[in-house]
């Protein structure tokens, strides 16, 4: 059973640091100078997006393991593809008002 979480999580990587780079240009543009504000914001949302993905290739572990005939609990299975589903679902609605940020921030004229 081969889940591609790679490239899932390379992709929603590549997005949010897209966001991210966009947004720093913006504020350069507006200020007339090199911030440093974002890089903490970023590396806290890179910080997430990993955690995520380690929490998927964990659950998908767990489930090759037991399809395997591993010792492992069904429900630890369980708890773990839940989990893993919840934390993506969040990055996702993260990721969702992040974009919805950025486009009402361009949306303004000064």
């Amino acid at each position: 059973m081969d889940i591609s979480n790679s490239s899932l999580f390379q992709r929603h990587s590549d997005h949010v640091s897209d966001l991210m780079r966009r947004v720093a240009d913006h504020r350069q543009a507006e200020s007339g100078e090199v911030t440093e504000g974002a890089n903490p914001f970023a590396s806290l949302l890179m910080q997430g997006i990993s955690q995520v993905n380690d929490s998927q290739l964990d659950s998908q572990d767990k489930m090759e393991l037991l399809l395997s005939g591993g010792d492992v609990n069904q429900a630890e299975v369980f708890t773990s593809i839940q989990k893993a589903d919840m934390s993506f679902r969040l990055l996702v609605q993260i990721r969702n008002k992040l974009l919805q940020a950025f486009e009402e921030l361009n949306a303004i004229r000064v």
